[in-house]
């Protein structure tokens, strides 16, 4: 129903009356056909080559084939949207049902709708998220030529892109986890593409446990939203959030909680990482690539869209929320130290830049006053190309040198300078990110601010740490593998990771200033101080020069001490395991056996008592009527004299 009124639209607005006098062509006329065929084209794609497309090159081209309509229909809609002063807005009824006729109107009717909701905020998401994803394919289109089961990944890859663009473009809170459910689904396929190999099959149970769960905390808050307002739609939802009757704080701090828990977890947060850390070697190099740029930019855009609900639950809740986001942030940087594969220590780097952009988000909302909140949507739009070119790159450095453990990767900067090249942008770029954004929002002086410069050189500190490591030293020779014969990406492919650091360093340095944000919500917002720009400049010079410095002084050295940390690490967590499974978990599983074996003593001792009981009154029914009531006399008579007063003493 849904498609049809789109599809009504769309041509509806390429039918409709032009103006006279000649050629005059207003790019925001194309809005109502332009919108709905950025949703379109993927879907499109999607369906062709699950119908017909057999082979290789077709399903390549047939996904960016819709991959590039999107691209192309979301520049023109940029041009249309970018002369307005109001968002472009296009609702379709998607289902509907009576529900009661009488109470309150807002719960008379159940609706669900899809809106499509276009503003510079959104086009930017969707330009990066399209950019993403056509750069990764036509890398994977060379690189990844001997993927088992390609038709099946490009087909996936489209129905990915639709949900994507879907939860971008909707403000109804249903139709958005619908998009957000679909692209998870086809994130949880990409990512267990490799389902036949043990490595990947366990990877993937990973992928589809951990963000299941966080996904159903997103559609519990959702539904607390509407069970208290009973409305979806965002727009309708946040003017009537203080003055709907029956309302209560505790209620909204349980849907912000949620909501926040739903949308960490696609963030790939720290602790809610694994499922990108644990399929980053096992899944295709491009289903890991797209799933660590596109997610991001989906989740952190609702969560700038549902933030507008934060603020009315509590100041203590959004202190909490943005006190876990900055520990994450510190957590993710330090652990990035420990990993000795150059894929997920890259992961996690992102993982706190990500965090870094959230806490910017959300501290954005704690106050009226603030106006920087989309400072930290900025900061995930500049990293998110970056973290992609790092998947690919660290992917081809180590497929040439055929081991995934940092130890044995060296000397790329000589043997493989353009992937080399491509891991020291992605440093700049994840630094250049988030430098802009803390300048504008965070107090150097606050604790806030200290905690967020800790998190800023511990992630510049592990994306350095992964380039020096396998850019520099000796690269040795190991059985079945000759150092000589390590050859650079093949060249049609090395271009694609270049414009994704091209892209992110240019998003970096044009959230260096507060136009930008400007562009993205329409706001004005007071320039920084230089200080502030010089301070969190020299917090990532530091990180930079933390790692250079101590990998030349000894690489070696500070690698083992990396492996040294990451086993203690390691044996603090089984040891902790291990004392909580003997002191905790397995003392509550006794006492629970224990617990239920009561139970079915005491239920069994009450079925005995009853058929005893039943067994009197049976045989009660057939005794004489006389003598029974008799003895019934005699012995009440005897419990009367045995309680009057002076017989018992």
């Amino acid at each position: 129903m849904g498609a049809g009124h789109i599809l009504a639209a769309a041509s509806g607005a390429a039918s409709g009356p032009r103006a006279p006098g000649g050629f005059h062509f207003d790019p925001a006329s194309t809005l109502g056909w332009a919108v709905p065929l950025i949703l379109i084209a993927p879907l499109a794609a999607f369906i062709i080559a699950v119908s017909s497309v057999r082979t290789r090159r077709g399903s390549t081209n047939t996904a960016l084939l819709g991959a590039l309509l999107s691209l192309a229909a979301t520049v023109l809609v940029a041009w249309g949207v970018w002369g307005r002063h109001t968002p472009f807005n296009e609702s379709f009824v998607y289902f509907q049902t009576n529900l009661a006729f009488s109470g309150p109107t807002n719960f008379q009717n159940f609706e669900i709708d899809i809106i499509l909701h276009v503003d510079r905020l959104t086009v930017m998401a969707l330009l990066v998220v399209e950019a993403c994803v056509i750069l990764v394919t036509l890398w994977n289109r060379i690189m990844g030529r001997n993927e088992p089961g390609l038709v099946r990944l490009q087909a996936l890859i489209s129905v990915f892109l639709f949900g994507a663009i879907g939860t971008l473009l909707t403000t109804d809170l249903a139709g958005l986890f619908a998009f957000w459910a679909i692209t998870g689904g086809a994130t949880y396929l990409m990512l267990a593409h490799r389902w036949g190999v043990d490595d990947a099959a366990r990877g993937g149970r990973i992928a589809l446990a951990l963000p299941f769960l966080t996904d159903l905390f997103l559609l519990c808050g959702i539904a607390v939203l509407y069970s208290r307002y009973g409305k979806n739609n965002l727009a309708d939802l946040i003017p009537i959030l203080y003055t709907t009757a029956g309302s209560t704080v505790r209620q909204l701090v349980v849907a912000s909680v949620l909501l926040f828990v739903g949308v960490a977890g696609r963030l790939a947060m720290w602790p809610l990482h694994s499922w990108i850390t644990g399929t980053v070697t096992t899944a295709p190099p491009a289903a890991s690539a797209i799933a660590q740029s596109v997610w991001p930019v989906l989740a952190i855009t609702v969560l700038y869209r549902v933030l507008p609900t934060f603020p009315a639950s509590s100041q203590q809740a959004m202190k909490d929320i943005v006190i876990a986001c900055a520990v994450s942030a510190v957590v993710a940087g330090a652990v990035s130290l420990f990993a000795m594969e150059p894929r997920r220590a890259l992961a996690l780097a992102g993982s706190g830049v990500a965090a870094i952009g959230a806490a910017i988000a959300i501290h954005g909302f704690q106050f009226p006053a603030f106006t920087f909140a989309v400072a930290g949507v900025a900061v995930v739009l500049a990293a998110a190309p970056a973290r992609a070119a790092a998947v690919l790159a660290a992917t081809a450095i180590s497929n040439a040198i055929r081991s995934e453990d940092l130890r044995d990767m060296a000397d790329a900067w000589r043997r493989m300078r353009a992937s080399s090249l491509v891991l020291l942008g992605v440093s700049v770029a994840l630094a250049l990110s988030t430098i802009g954004a803390l300048a504008i929002a965070v107090d150097t002086r606050s604790r806030f601010g200290f905690v967020l410069g800790d998190a800023l050189f511990l992630a510049v500190l592990a994306s350095f740490r992964v380039y020096m490591s396998t850019g520099f030293g000796t690269l040795r020779r190991r059985r079945a593998f000759d150092p000589d014969r390590v050859r650079e990406a093949p060249r049609p492919a090395l271009s694609y990771p270049y414009l994704l650091v091209l892209a992110a360093l240019v998003l970096g340095a044009a959230a260096l200033t507060t136009g930008w944000l400007g562009v993205l919500d329409g706001g004005k917002h007071q320039y920084a101080h230089p200080a502030a720009y010089a301070i969190w400049g020299v917090v990532a010079v530091l990180g930079a020069a933390g790692a250079v410095l101590s990998y030349s002084w000894s690489r070696d050295g500070a690698l083992r001490a990396a492996v040294w940390l990451s086993g203690a690490v390691d044996t603090g967590m089984l040891r902790g395991s291990a004392a909580l499974d003997r002191f905790i978990l397995a003392p509550s599983a006794r006492i629970a056996d224990r617990t239920g074996e009561l139970f079915l003593a005491g239920d069994g001792a009450v079925g005995r008592m009853s058929i005893f009981s039943g067994m009197l009154a049976s045989s009660a029914t057939r005794a004489p009527a006389l003598p029974v009531l008799i003895v019934m006399t005699l012995l009440l008579a005897l419990l009367v004299g045995l309680l009057t007063p002076g017989v018992l003493r």
